[in-house]
């Protein structure tokens, strides 16, 4: 029996939500039964095979180290599986087993057990995992790298995993906010070339605007309003977009931008809802426009299968007259008790993973941002031509106005209400100051040590 879930049960080929994944078994939904299943359950059990205890790389066949990551099927997860399989077949000494889990919430625990894998991809709020030294350092294995450094790496993304000038975390997946849109609907609206500011938006928005179709569907997540907050003359944190102990949304950046979507929303021209949903419409001609990140532009190539051209373009600039933008994404960790030979196994799967040929693939197959300057020149300019949504991503990860998520554990809940009041505000449940208010003392609690999460 597999412990799957934390409930007994017989493991089930392409199903559930832990899975080991390997192009091996492709005719059977694109994960492995035999061997994967065997891991799994060994690693459920608690036996010598355990993420913690994977083959040190004797004489009996190569370091074998599990990463989990969350990439479960479409674009990204098929781009996963494919590196993957490349490295394990150029990579004789090696072989990395993708384990398909939300490891950013089973990480902490798996560590508290002595059961972490020797790699795992997991969000920003790697904060506990800090304070508590339990993850090692890249910085050790980056002493030398040509590739993997703050000179490659655009300064967001570099940002991003730093920690006191240590770097515990790399950055994996660059996502950044942009809009994709119908060009069938903008061409037949007159609409010739995408919005530059937030009024011209809500203008196209209008001309779009038909009984049967929604102008703009909007993301209902903090990470898609911090953006038109900060090209409005916002920080996320106070005074700066990195660095300090308190919020401050309650001023005229606050006023503007929930008033901007406030409007748009009375006016029936934008509406909210998750990420599925707003592809599913902007496929069925429902929609005119969806916002999204970066990664999410190849879902919407494949929702929409070939029935219009996709267009993109980065959000619009606000008050500022800049386009700022929010970084985000998954990244590499590494959590200690491991052996030196897995760790430098683990490093050989992580500096290949981030080399140019690699990098073009998965940006080119997935629509992420690329992270490093390298993988940019890379990238022909013919591919970006016909891929507005990745052209889009360079343009924004490019901009000195794009900015990564600040990376204390306490911002994670000012998001969520920062998510609560601004859907309130915006829906006409409560004033747009009310809702500033409330979210600037709220924040500023969380700020300082409350939490409710």
């Amino acid at each position: 029996m597999v412990k799957n879930d934390d409930q007994q049960q017989p493991l089930k080929v392409g199903k559930g939500k832990d899975a080991l994944r390997s192009s091996t078994a492709r005719k059977f939904g694109g994960w492995t039964l035999f061997g994967g299943a065997l891991a799994l359950i060994a690693s459920a059990c608690g036996s010598s095979a355990s993420a913690s205890q994977a083959n040190s790389g004797s004489s009996k066949g190569p370091i074998t180290f599990q990463l989990w990551e969350s990439h479960n099927g479409g674009p990204v997860g098929a781009a996963v599986t494919h590196l993957v399989d490349n490295f394990n077949a150029t990579h004789k000494n090696v072989h990395v087993q993708v384990v398909v889990t939300k490891a950013s919430s089973k990480l902490e625990a798996a560590i508290a057990s002595g059961n972490a894998p020797v790699l795992a991809e997991i969000s920003h709020y790697d904060g506990t995992f800090v304070k508590s030294g339990t993850l090692v350092s890249w910085n050790q294995f980056m002493k030398g790298s040509s590739l993997i450094n703050g000179t490659n790496f655009y300064p967001g993304v570099w940002k991003n995993g730093d920690v006191g000038g240590q770097h515990y975390r790399l950055e994996v997946d660059a996502k950044l906010s942009e809009v994709f849109y119908n060009e069938s609907m903008f061409a037949k609206a007159g609409i010739t070339t995408p919005p530059q500011t937030w009024s011209q938006l809500a203008q196209d928005a209008a001309k779009l605007k038909t009984p049967n179709v929604i102008p703009i569907g909007w993301k209902d997540s903090s990470a898609h309003i911090l953006p038109a907050f900060m090209s409005n003359g916002g920080t996320m944190l106070k005074g700066s977009n990195s660095v300090g102990t308190a919020v401050n949304f309650n001023n005229s950046a606050g006023t503007t931008t929930f008033n901007e979507f406030r409007s748009m929303y009375a006016s029936g021209l934008l509406t909210f809802d998750h990420g599925t949903t707003l592809r599913s419409d902007l496929a069925s001609g429902h929609m005119a426009m969806i916002d999204g990140t970066s990664a999410g532009y190849q879902k919407v190539l494949d929702a929409v299968g070939g029935a219009f051209k996709v267009g993109a373009f980065v959000e619009p600039a606000g008050a500022t007259g800049h386009a700022y933008n929010l970084i985000q994404g998954l990244g590499f960790v590494m959590p200690k008790g491991h052996t030196k030979a897995q760790e430098d196994a683990a490093w050989t799967f992580v500096s290949w993973w981030f080399e140019p040929t690699q990098q073009v693939y998965w940006d080119e197959n997935t629509g992420y941002a690329p992270e490093q300057k390298s993988t940019t020149t890379a990238i022909s300019t013919s591919f970006l031509s016909s891929h507005p949504g990745l052209d889009a991503s360079i343009s924004a990860i490019e901009s000195p106005y794009s900015f990564p998520r600040p990376v204390s554990d306490s911002y994670n809940e000012v998001q969520a209400v920062l998510d609560t009041e601004f859907l309130d505000a915006v829906t006409g449940k409560v004033s747009t100051s009310s809702a500033l208010a409330t979210l600037n003392q709220q924040g500023n609690s969380y700020m300082s040590g409350a939490s409710a999460l």
